[in-house]
């Protein structure tokens, strides 16, 4: 089992945003999370990915506990999440807000800089290719040297997942990735989300739009009021009466 989800609770004086929610992502899965506007979905992600301190329970990853892990601490771990509104790098363009992403490098160190030097090239030439390549594969080769506070919604998305991926990450978590994209970036990003899959990252995805998502994902967890409500594949959640009511026939999507 890649991710666990164990017992998370968050409350806020008496009011719980995020109460006893339990459940796993296997290796290299595709899981989606929806629910209502409110109903803890973005507070569960601070949650597992430590932006959000716990009052009860537990993420563990890869069979590790997370527990006291601080957030860059689980990114290294191989767990990267992304924003509803995207936080690149506005002033720096893209191809430098990927390199800037890469982890671990040792120019960052002055002492390195100064005695070093070649490690510190030889690691640079590795971040520029891997930059290169992920550039190439998230098909953003024409805005590459373009700073990224000028690109649309859509391409802004696709530079967050281009971060991620230069992390090395192995489970990606995406809160709303298609939220504010035009229909052909939506496609686009769902297509490069895919391929990645197969290469066999994990993908936890929170998203509103549903027909997209239902093409993405095998299992999706309903949340509502801070509970999940129900797990299954799209079809048996969507035909659950529970979740028609909370979730489609209640709050705005």
């Amino acid at each position: 089992m890649s991710l666990a989800i164990q017992g998370l609770t968050k409350a806020y004086g008496g009011l719980h945003v995020v109460s006893d929610v339990r459940f796993e992502v296997p290796k290299g899965a595709l899981v989606g999370v929806i629910g209502p506007n409110g109903a803890g979905k973005s507070t569960l992600f601070s949650l597992i990915t430590g932006f959000l301190a716990a009052d009860a329970g537990d993420v563990a990853f890869e069979g590790r506990s997370l527990g006291r892990a601080s957030p860059m601490e689980r990114a290294r771990s191989g767990m990267v999440r992304t924003f509803q509104v995207p936080r690149e790098f506005s002033h720096l363009t893209v191809r430098e807000n990927l390199m800037a992403a890469a982890p671990g490098q040792a120019g960052e160190r002055l002492i390195d800089a100064f005695f070093r030097f070649g490690t510190v090239k030889a690691q640079e030439k590795e971040i520029a290719a891997k930059v290169e390549e992920t550039i190439a594969f998230l098909r953003l080769a024409k805005v590459a040297d373009v700073p990224a506070g000028r690109l649309s919604g859509g391409q802004k998305k696709l530079v967050e997942l281009g971060r991620a991926l230069m992390t090395g990450a192995r489970m990606i978590l995406l809160d709303e990735p298609f939220a504010g994209v035009n229909p052909v970036l939506i496609e686009e990003l769902s297509v490069r989300i895919r391929e990645l899959n197969e290469r066999g990252i994990g993908f936890l995805i929170i998203e509103h739009d549903l027909p997209a998502l239902n093409k993405l994902v095998s299992t999706l967890h309903v949340m509502d009021r801070g509970e999940l409500i129900a797990s299954g594949t799209p079809a048996e959640v969507l035909a659950n009466p529970r979740v028609r009511d909370a979730y489609l026939g209640g709050a705005a999507a």
